[in-house]
């Protein structure tokens, strides 16, 4: 038995009754069976809503939680709700748009319900998380406009709050309703993640580098990133050409304006990475190597071939953050050909980096370090077995060389990885259920369905799990 494994799965990814994992009994289940089982970590990725393509990394709101994740079974034992339809509760793919016209019309009733006995904490919740009149403005202008890019909105929509303190009033029922939804999110995953408390469950959240043009992040702080004008950005993110990519990689979030943010210390930056911090135990920096030296690349261009590296804010940054959240806990996400820099700067900081088995396994030189966190792989690789299943017959050949013609050469692969040295070691689910790329979860360079979209039907798993920490 070890006592640093953990689990990677979304919380979409949980069985639901309608469509989606969600914050009700299957949460709560699921940490009794890591419990159980041994498994100390849970790493959820962002909580944050989905933006395009039903990616959590592109999001509308940094601060924001996803009101897809609202359990309605929970509304009714708070009696908010009469009675709710089971919808799709069986479905092991995500429809995200139809969950979402599903649960809105109860979750809208919940809302008029609540009106008339509003909860205990609510004042407060909005008193103390002054970015929710922003965010519900920002969605509800959207849905008004046909959810058109803030940057093509009309200018006194685009300067909104520049001007006003709070949202308009003939929108009042819809922004409330959205200030609604976010209370009962956090309400119900400050619920869950107290159960995880007591159970000794440490929680691992994400924190993407970028933020993406569409959200509160960017229409409030616009004069924070590298825009013209009209607030089009100049540059936008990605990385160069590489040995997996002739063309590198086009994200094509905005670039963040370090030397205008260094005028008032990065608060909006640090700001976003504290709140985060404050709702999971352990908050993974994604794309870290950013914070020495990122890629930009001209927004008119159609790939990344002009891409080219700019000295990010690096230990500036940082002190700022540590000074103004001492006791902030993150994992470095040090992955992708990098600099020295990045090294040094991740190890100033003493925190710990990521280790990929299906990177490294190939290089007889690579080993893991007591201080990292090592990973068969990411929520961005396939699976175990759907990697092992994809290995050529020279593959083959040289992992039963190295690990001397074993019986069961797979079976010999994952207990590699268990016993290798590690600050922790975490497996995604369907590596412990030994799936096949059928489970994986996202498939980088590309947007939309299957990506996201990977749900457990049901309980059964906990029965079909070949691999359990007794």
């Amino acid at each position: 038995m070890k006592d640093n494994v953990g689990v990677l799965l979304p919380v979409a990814s949980l069985p639901g009754n309608h469509g989606i994992g969600d914050f009700g009994p299957s949460a709560f289940r699921f940490l009794r069976f890591l419990k159980r089982n041994n498994y100390k970590y849970w790493q959820v990725l962002p909580l944050n809503p989905v933006g395009p393509g039903n990616s959590p990394y592109m999001s509308t709101c940094s601060e924001a939680i996803e009101p897809r994740y609202i359990c309605l079974d929970l509304l009714v034992k708070e009696g908010l709700l009469k009675r709710v339809k089971k919808f799709k509760p069986k479905t092991n793919f995500i429809k995200y748009h139809e969950v979402e016209l599903f649960k809105e019309k109860y979750l809208y009733q919940a809302y008029r319900n609540f009106l008339k006995t509003p909860m205990r904490g609510y004042k407060k919740f909005k008193k103390d998380n002054p970015w929710l009149v922003p965010f519900a403005t920002f969605i509800t202008f959207r849905r008004h406009r046909n959810y058109q890019q803030w940057n093509y909105w009309p200018k006194e929509l685009v300067h909104y709050f520049d001007n006003h303190k709070s949202y308009p009033e003939e929108y009042k029922d819809e922004c409330e309703f959205q200030i609604f939804m976010q209370f009962m999110a956090y309400k119900q995953w400050n619920k869950v993640w107290r159960y995880a408390k007591k159970l000794g469950i440490v929680i691992i959240a994400d924190c993407p580098f970028y933020v993406g043009i569409d959200s509160t992040d960017c229409w409030l702080n616009k004069e924070q990133f590298l825009m013209d004008e009209n607030y089009h950005p100049t540059l936008v993110s990605g990385c160069p050409p590489d040995a997996f990519s002739d063309d590198g990689q086009l994200w094509g979030t905005p670039i963040y304006d370090f030397k205008k943010m260094k005028e008032d210390h990065y608060k909006f930056l640090v700001h976003r990475i504290g709140y985060l911090a404050n709702t999971c135990d352990l908050l993974r920096l994604d794309h870290f190597r950013a914070w020495d030296t990122y890629c930009v690349i001209p927004a008119e261009d159609t790939n990344a071939r002009r891409g080219v590296w700019w000295e990010g804010p690096r230990y500036e940054f940082f002190d700022e953050l540590y000074k103004q959240y001492p006791n902030i806990h993150l994992i470095a996400e040090d992955l992708g050909d990098l600099f020295q820099g990045v090294h040094d700067l991740r190890d100033h900081y003493r925190l710990p980096g990521m280790y990929i088995v299906e990177f490294t396994i190939f290089d007889l030189k690579a080993n893991s370090k007591p201080t990292q966190i090592v990973y068969p792989g990411t929520h961005d690789n396939q699976t175990l077995y759907g990697w092992y299943k994809s290995l050529t017959p020279e593959n083959i050949k040289f992992l039963n060389e190295r690990f001397n013609y074993p019986k069961d050469l797979y079976e010999t692969i994952f207990q590699y990885i268990w016993n290798l040295p590690s600050l922790m070691t975490i497996y995604q689910l369907q590596d412990l259920m030994k799936l096949d790329d059928r489970g994986r979860i996202n498939w980088p360079g590309t947007v939309g369905e299957p990506n996201w979209c990977f749900k457990l039907r049901d309980f059964s798993f906990m029965r079909k799990i070949k691999y359990h920490n007794n």
